[in-house]
């Protein structure tokens, strides 16, 4: 019976989100598109430059946080499938890296990437965007003086391993699992903004590569969440 409840309260939760999701999607659209044309029109010297690439950064979270709750609802349903190309996973990542400098530097921290150049593997490149904006979004909310995040290729040469590092609250060993649950937030960090299925959906896309995530078991003065996906995944 508790079972029931707690899964019917679990799908309202779901359904809500989605809701909302669905709901916010259609008037950010409408912002963003006329202050795109805005931004083209005004020089970047200009003094309101800065203010409309703010908003248009938040805007650019605001979507991504509804396609996220859009996505995690199609994997619930089984309704999401991934589309193999080859990517290469320094370019993608140091991209991502960059959008979020901005950011990293409105938060005075240092903000650093070691990236081995020219890794190629089969991935969705959609996915792998979600679970990058994911890991280093969360990597800079929540450090308190830096973030450093680094690509390397194992010694086998079948997979790649990123590490997304920051020295922020450190996530207690009780709870390091229990952040990869749907709508887990620890006590002492929530405060921050975030919907809590960040990191369920970053771990799925993650699993759907035949990879991992996990955050590093032998680090306790920061947290080291762990990406390990293979070169070739079996589809």
């Amino acid at each position: 019976m508790a079972f029931e409840k707690e899964k019917e309260h679990y799908e309202d939760k779901i359904d809500f989100f989605t809701n909302v999701a669905h709901e916010i999607k259609t008037p950010l659209t409408l912002i963003k598109g006329p202050m795109e044309n805005i931004m083209d029109e005004v020089p970047e010297s200009s003094p309101i430059t800065k203010n409309l690439q703010l908003m248009s950064r938040n805007a650019d979270r605001l979507m991504h946080l509804a396609n996220q709750i859009l996505d995690f609802r199609k994997i619930e349903m089984n309704g999401f499938h991934l589309n193999f190309d080859r990517i290469n996973i320094s370019e993608l990542l140091n991209d991502i890296y960059l959008r979020f400098k901005p950011i990293a530097a409105h938060n005075i921290l240092s903000y650093e990437i070691s990236c081995e150049s020219d890794i190629f593997a089969q991935a969705d490149e959609e996915a792998l965007n979600k679970i990058f904006n994911n890991l280093i979004d969360n990597a800079v909310k929540y450090a308190q003086s830096f973030v450093t995040i680094t690509l390397t290729l194992s010694e086998d040469q079948d997979h790649y391993k990123i590490t997304f590092a920051n020295d922020g609250f450190v996530i207690p060993e009780e709870d390091r699992e229990k952040i990869f649950d749907s709508f887990y937030r620890i006590k002492d960090t929530s405060g921050q903004s975030g919907t809590g299925i960040g990191l369920a959906l970053s771990r799925t896309l993650a699993e759907m590569h035949n990879g991992k995530l996990y955050i590093d078991p032998m680090q306790n003065d920061k947290n080291v969440f762990v990406l390990l996906l293979p070169l070739m995944p079996k589809n």
